[in-house]
């Protein structure tokens, strides 16, 4: 038997409105952080894999969490995705407020107008094109308490859960000859279960 799906398997939706997310993040925070002339830094990363360093001002780390399919049909399903975002922040005491304060007001800013980007009837479809997104809702906003803040400088991180309603489709199947029973690959009964073998 020969591999029968021929066609380079182009990127699921559901990757690029995760590369989607994250630039349109990027680009409407630091135009907010640029209008509102706030002072911290700020990085956007998708699928971050090293934990937040206190010496960072705001992280931002757009991730995957889940795909439930539905509406399915021949050559397509609807995927309702889960991404999550979630922002660190750290904050420094000064007179007047404790490190935890001032880095809880910086979160709850970020979280803030990360909800309203992802939210916005403007990017309703994230910038694709019609029909390729069916909906996108902010569902929750969940803070976390971050171990290990004795020292100067305080670290908060906020959890804001996005579900994007993604079309994901391949094409129809043609049809191709199976050709007889003999095949390039058999089924081999061994001590740990069946396994397919490659016949050379």
């Amino acid at each position: 038997m020969a591999a029968i799906i021929t066609e380079i398997i182009p990127q699921q939706g559901f990757e690029l409105v995760g590369e989607r997310i994250g630039a349109v993040l990027a680009l409407e925070l630091a135009n907010q952080k640029a209008l509102q002339s706030l002072p911290d830094g700020l990085e956007v990363f998708r699928e971050r894999i090293t934990p937040y360093d206190k010496s960072e001002d705001v992280m931002v780390n757009v991730l995957l969490n889940n795909i439930t399919f539905s509406n399915f049909t021949e050559s397509n399903a609807e995927g309702g995705t889960v991404y999550y975002v979630d922002i660190y922040t750290t904050g420094i005491a000064s007179p007047g407020k404790t490190g935890g304060q001032t880095a809880a007001a910086l979160l709850q800013r970020y979280l803030g107008m990360a909800r309203y980007i992802l939210q916005s009837t403007k990017y309703k479809t994230l910038d694709f094109a019609p029909g390729t997104i069916a909906g996108t809702y902010v569902e929750n906003i969940q803070i976390y308490d971050i171990e290990d803040n004795q020292d100067a400088a305080n670290v908060k991180m906020g959890r804001l859960t996005f579900r994007v309603r993604i079309y994901e489709g391949q094409n129809l199947w043609e049809g191709v000859d199976m050709g007889p029973l003999a095949t390039m690959v058999k089924l081999q009964e061994t001590e740990k279960g069946y396994k397919y073998e490659l016949n050379n």
